[in-house]
């Protein structure tokens, strides 16, 4: 078997999303390079993984970093958020070197630059860019494609729902995720109408999840840009988030103005407190995908259950990462993730990441 000829370089090693994924690759007997600012932490992280893990010290944020960071054939493996304050050079760098870029996004508005800005700027280079490569936007684009699958082309109308076991995901989230969150909250979003369109108000509808009825408002998300291009017929994409538990409701009916005026200093203070608590998965993932016909006859419901979704998120894009260096992706440009690996492939790595079908 002829051994790849480039790296997994995961960059943002040393942060909580990251030190899952560097943990996940070399349980996996993978040899990833450790990339972040700090030579200590890194040296330490080595140590803890086996001490022959070779790191290297880079800042996002530095493009002549990123450029000699990222070389042909290499597999550039992100959790440097935020992306929307970090994402550029790292993306930019693996665009020129023609490599596979994979990242944790979770910010919507980062994702739908990679789609519209740097996808036809990496088909022009051979990279393939593979964005959002966690549990949003990768679990429910895998049980809305699972819908699809099963209907095939009755299918018009798709609705993806996230939510979480074991309370609200906001007093638990890492500080990745609330520094992530903090610049965009209560900004306009998108969603799919033969195409991106604003999204206007969040809209708030339940879903029967288990054996509860959960509310859950329209975000804008990945799922906007991956599920198109694999059924160019569908009319509307909806994508909802119940992580807020019950306050779901009452957030969707606060003027986007106060929002935005009261949850940024609040996200940012929380992350600092965040910032100081280890991870402990004490969460379970939840996610739902009806499909519809024309006439709004629900014809599909897939519903994935699983792991917590940090841990699940490191998994998977140590898998993902894996699968990429030895030749299983597809594509060049801006793909999906049931584009980059097929769908096979896919739920079978998001079984092995902790995610996987269940009857409802």
């Amino acid at each position: 078997m002829t051994e790849p000829s480039g790296r997994i370089v995961l960059l943002g090693a040393t942060g909580s999303l990251g030190r899952l994924a560097a943990g996940a690759l070399t349980e996996s007997g993978a040899r990833p390079v450790l990339v972040g600012r700090d030579r200590s932490a890194l040296r330490r992280l080595s140590a803890e993984l086996g001490g022959d893990v070779p790191i290297a010290v880079a800042d996002a944020t530095d493009p002549a970093a990123m450029r000699a960071l990222v070389q042909p054939g290499d597999v550039l493996a992100t959790t440097a958020g935020p992306f929307m304050r970090n994402g550029a050079f790292p993306l930019k760098a693996a665009i020129e070197a023609g490599a596979i870029y994979l990242d944790t996004a979770g910010e919507a508005p980062f994702v739908q630059d990679v789609f519209e800005v740097y996808g036809p700027r990496a088909e022009r280079r051979g990279a393939t860019l593979i964005p959002a490569m966690a549990y949003c936007y990768v679990a429910g684009t895998l049980a809305a494609a699972i819908g699809l699958d099963e209907i095939g082309d009755a299918a018009s109308r798709v609705d993806v729902a996230y939510f979480v076991g074991g309370g609200s995901l906001w007093p638990r989230a890492s500080a990745g995720t609330l520094e992530s969150i903090a610049p965009i909250f209560g900004l306009p979003g998108y969603t799919y109408r033969k195409g991106i369109v604003p999204q206007g108000r969040p809209q708030v509808r339940d879903f029967v999840v288990g054996d509860r009825t959960r509310p859950a408002a329209t975000v804008a998300a990945g799922e906007h840009f991956t599920l198109p291009r694999l059924n160019p017929e569908l009319q509307a994409i909806d994508v909802y988030t119940g992580m807020l538990g019950a306050a779901t409701r009452l957030a969707a009916r606060i003027p986007s103005p106060l929002i935005t005026a009261v949850s940024r200093p609040s996200l940012r203070l929380m992350a600092r407190f965040a910032r100081r608590r280890p991870h402990r998965a004490t969460l379970t993932a939840r996610v739902v995908a009806i499909v519809y016909d024309a006439t709004g006859l629900p014809l599909a419901e897939v519903h994935l259950s699983g792991t917590d979704p940090y841990e699940f998120s490191a998994r998977l894009l140590a898998w993902g990462a894996r699968q990429s260096l030895d030749g299983g992706t597809s594509g060049t440009g801006a793909v999906g993730p049931v584009e980059a690996f097929g769908l096979g492939a896919l739920m079978a790595g998001c079984a092995e990441a902790g995610i996987a079908r269940v009857s409802g």
